[in-house]
């Protein structure tokens, strides 16, 4: 019997079987799970459900009762945080609320407050279009592997629906002006030292990125004894000015006002305050690789024990021109400031980070930190006098070369493998990727834990050294 339409229900329960078996396959997350948190495209692979779930996880992984929850100032966040909260309050936990707050500071509150963990909500120096939850541990740090495949065992429970809720509604306590505890840990740990005799206060331009820089920044630089000039510091437009990460390209506007106000340098912070870059008094962006290179120099002319320092493989040679200059060593780990947190505590070390801007000195708090980045900094100058410039100028340049390369997730791993080949006569360590070390140049390259992307860091003495590498790498990744 033919239907209304003329066809068959044989042939319409056909029809609706084949445009099934056409149906494009589901779209693979790019969401990225690692030491560093979670992160994604906020709304296409950092999905609702994904926040709740990996929340939820990682409650039940820390048998959690009290967590404190911050954010950054994405848009986003207006989304997430309610979803977070609700998550944690949930299954019984009760959420102590700092709101817009500096990572760094976060992990110092969870110490403090004797919590059983945190949770900031923030991609860090990813684009605005990306978010994420950056989980720490009851000690304030990030969470390590081991809690990391906890966290993931967890999600896998959750997910298959073998983990039960709670009959407990968590309370929520609102945390106020959280910066100021972490200003109080940063005087304590690196008291400012008295001025030279007739020298003038600093002058110094901030720019905060429109983020949570500006809840802390101003304050360490007029405890540190600087007047300041702070820009992008309107954490209630929930809007970047300028590109997340602080790099050169980036940085025009603090360039422009260094020079306009006669300053004596530019602090530049990346929206959840863990990384600092710097500009020098002729507007000059030195490069977020000095950073670490000068605050060690600080600290370690300023300390009378020496300490090694700790950074990880891609940080600049030029941390090894610093621990000459000082008799001392340094300790090289895995990207990922978990990893260098693990060098600096297996090792004693006081001091470490990363190239990228993270300045670590744990007595402050374990974790990059851009507040301790801009009183070393301040301190150094003063102690020593001069310019920035002139101090940067003591330790050799190096020629540094930065590059993200799109590579099929799932070839990343072989094309990385066949790279040896292509770096005959360096010395290999494939603990982290595969860095090729020469006498006078190096290159590093990585999946990043960030993005889908390979991570290619190449340094030589001239940018021609670098830049070969960088070409070798490219052909070997094709």
């Amino acid at each position: 019997m033919k239907s209304r339409g003329g066809s068959s229900s044989k042939g319409k329960k056909a029809s609706r079987t084949q445009k099934q078996a056409s149906a494009p396959p589901p779209r693979k997350s790019a969401l990225f799970v690692t030491i560093s948190g979670i992160r994604g495209i906020a709304g296409k692979d950092l999905t609702p459900h994904e926040v709740v779930s990996y929340v939820c996880a990682f409650a039940q992984m820390t048998r959690a009762k009290r967590i404190v929850l911050g954010h950054d100032a994405r848009p986003s966040a207006h989304w997430i945080l309610p979803l977070v909260e609700g998550a944690l309050r949930g299954v019984g936990v009760e959420v102590l609320f700092s709101g817009l707050t500096p990572t760094p500071t976060l992990g110092l509150l969870v110490r403090m407050l004797k919590a059983d963990g945190g949770i900031n909500v923030t991609a860090s120096h990813n684009p605005i279009e990306y978010n994420g939850l950056k989980f720490f541990s009851r000690t304030g740090s990030f969470i390590t592997k081991e809690m990391l495949a906890g966290l993931i065992e967890a999600h896998r429970l959750i997910e298959a629906g073998e983990i039960a809720g709670s009959d407990r509604i968590g309370a929520r306590t609102t945390l106020k002006d959280p910066a100021q505890h972490h200003l109080a840990a940063l005087l304590k740990a690196l008291p400012p030292r008295v001025a030279r005799s007739g020298a003038r206060r600093l002058r110094v331009v901030i720019d905060c990125c429109n983020s949570t820089g500006a809840m802390l920044a101003p304050r360490v630089a007029e405890a540190y004894g600087a007047t300041h000039k702070t820009i992008f510091a309107d954490v209630d437009a929930f809007v970047f000015p300028r590109g997340a990460e602080p790099v050169e390209e980036n940085l025009k506007e603090l360039r422009r006002q260094v020079i306009a106000r006669k300053a004596a340098l530019g602090f530049a912070i990346d929206p959840d305050a863990d990384r600092l870059a710097l500009v020098d008094e002729n507007g000059r962006a030195i490069g977020e690789e000095r950073t670490l290179v000068l605050a060690a120099d600080s600290y370690l002319s300023m300390t009378k024990r020496k300490s090694s320092i700790v950074v990880n493989l891609s940080t600049s040679s030029a941390i090894e021109d610093v621990a000459r200059k000082h008799g001392t060593q340094v300790i090289r780990t895995a990207i990922g400031e978990a990893n260098v947190l693990a060098g600096l505590e297996d090792s004693g070390a006081r001091i470490g980070g990363e190239g990228n801007g993270g300045v670590i000195v744990p007595a402050v708090q374990p974790g990059r930190d851009a507040a301790t980045g801009i009183a070393l900094i301040l301190m150094g100058l003063q102690a020593r006098g001069g310019t920035l410039s002139q101090w940067n100028e003591e330790f050799p340049s190096y020629a540094m070369i930065k590059k993200s390369m799109h590579v099929d997730r799932d070839l990343m791993n072989r094309c990385i493998a066949r790279l040896p080949q292509s770096f005959q006569g360096a010395s290999i360590d494939l603990s982290d990727g595969m860095k090729a070390s020469f006498p006078d140049c190096w290159i590093h390259v990585r999946p990043s834990n960030t993005e889908p992307v390979v991570r290619v860091y190449a340094e030589g003495r001239t940018p021609s050294s670098a830049r070969e590498l960088v070409e070798r790498a490219a052909k070997a990744l094709q």
